[in-house]
């Protein structure tokens, strides 16, 4: 009777709709089970299984020992040295490289229209001193006629309106012998000027270097300097020891200061080593770089093929000066509002505590601010972790 029924139920008009509806919960109930059997297995061990953090304390060492920084050699001293006076070069005496001395003259210039200047001058100061003899007679013979004058007048036999007429004849040459001392005294610094400047027909050095440029030959025409159209004629530069300009990051700012000694090489030859000495600081951080400029004195030894423009990169010893604090990255929790990490005392009760971080040194990371140093820190944070929970601890080995 039951096969009867069965086997009405799958035969007529409703055969394939049951038959799909059959195949369908027997997939569903074999999908099920091993879920069923996985939710189980969790639970029984999330009962079993009980959380235990693990642990470690920063660790305090030195920072970096040395800071390695980029820069390039400049001369101790470098000018361009400009033409005072308007002419044609006569010569030129120098060559590029040549080493010169402090006064040595480099190069001579013709100056026909200064000469013509200086001709001119003279020619107005021998003028001017004739006519300061001539007003000191005038001015000698109305003192001392005055002077009679009024000697004669204490006896009556000069009016009064005479001897005002000899006076202002007196005052009036007294007036003309300064002027004319006056215009002496104008034109002889009119001839000391031109004369000075014909002092610059040579081209001196201003301090004993190397020439590193020039710009003229003999012939050519110089402005004087200061002129929109004058060009230098030279370059001159000191290299007995060379400046290098550095830029101290501000966190190692404190640990570099003037006088400190610091060793220098090119990339090209690192096992060289060139002493240097701190001689200038900026002793203020730019707004932009947040670095501090320093400036190095390096002394040129002749042995270390050191010359101008030269790339080159510092090695400050900064060893024992910097002490840095560092935690295990897994440390690290980062939320919506900041880092933190997660401490646990010794009962057993966890804390998150914000920090600051510093540099990332791949195994650790550097810790500013926010930390003591003897702190258990959890390196197995869960999302399960809350402030104030109690858990057991035992350190990270």
């Amino acid at each position: 009777m039951i096969k009867d029924k069965i086997h009405q139920y799958f035969s007529g008009k409703n055969k394939v709709k049951r038959i799909v509806i059959a195949t369908f919960l027997a997939f569903f109930i074999i999908g099920l089970i091993p879920k069923l059997a996985r939710l189980i297995s969790t639970s029984h061990l999330a009962k079993t299984h009980e959380y235990i953090a693990l642990t470690e304390t920063p660790t305090i060492q030195e920072g970096m020992p040395n800071l390695e920084l980029s820069g390039e050699l400049k001369p101790y001293l470098h000018t361009e040295i400009f033409s005072r006076v308007n002419g044609l070069v006569h010569s030129r005496l120098v060559e590029l490289g040549d080493k010169v001395q402090k006064g040595q003259v480099l190069a001579t210039i013709d100056t026909p229209d200064l000469d013509e200047e200086a001709t001119s001058a003279m020619a107005e100061l021998v003028a001017a001193k004739k006519h300061l003899l001539e007003s000191q007679y005038q001015y000698n013979y109305e003192k001392q006629s005055y002077k009679r004058y009024k000697n004669s007048s204490s006896d009556g036999a000069i009016s009064r309106q005479e001897l005002d007429t000899h006076y202002n004849s007196f005052k009036t040459s007294e007036m003309n012998y300064f002027a004319s001392r006056a215009d002496v005294d104008k034109a002889s610094a009119e001839v000391k000027r031109i004369q000075a400047l014909q002092g610059y027909k040579q081209v001196r050095a201003p301090f004993s270097g190397i020439i590193t440029k020039f710009n003229v030959d003999s012939g050519a025409n110089v402005v004087a300097g200061g002129s929109n159209t004058s060009t230098s004629l030279f370059e001159i530069q000191q290299m007995d020891k060379f400046r290098v300009t550095l830029n101290i990051p501000q966190n190692y700012v404190q640990y570099v200061k003037v006088g400190d000694t610091l060793n220098l090489y090119t990339p090209d030859n690192p096992k060289l080593k060139i002493k240097g000495t701190v001689s200038e600081s900026a002793q203020s951080l730019s707004p932009a770089t947040r670095t501090m400029e320093v400036v190095a004195i390096i002394k040129n030894d002749k042995k270390s093929s050191l010359y101008s423009g030269l790339y080159v990169k510092s090695d400050i010893n900064i060893k024992g000066k910097e002490k840095i604090m560092t935690v295990n990255p897994s440390c690290i929790v980062n939320l919506d509002t900041g880092s933190f990490v997660v401490t646990v005392d010794k009962s057993g009760i966890i804390k998150f505590v914000q920090v600051k971080i510093g540099r990332d040194f791949g195994d650790k990371v550097e810790i500013l601010e926010g930390l003591n140093g003897n702190e258990n820190l959890i390196t197995n944070v869960t999302d399960e972790l809350k402030n104030g929970r109690k858990v057991k601890f035992k350190p990270n080995k």
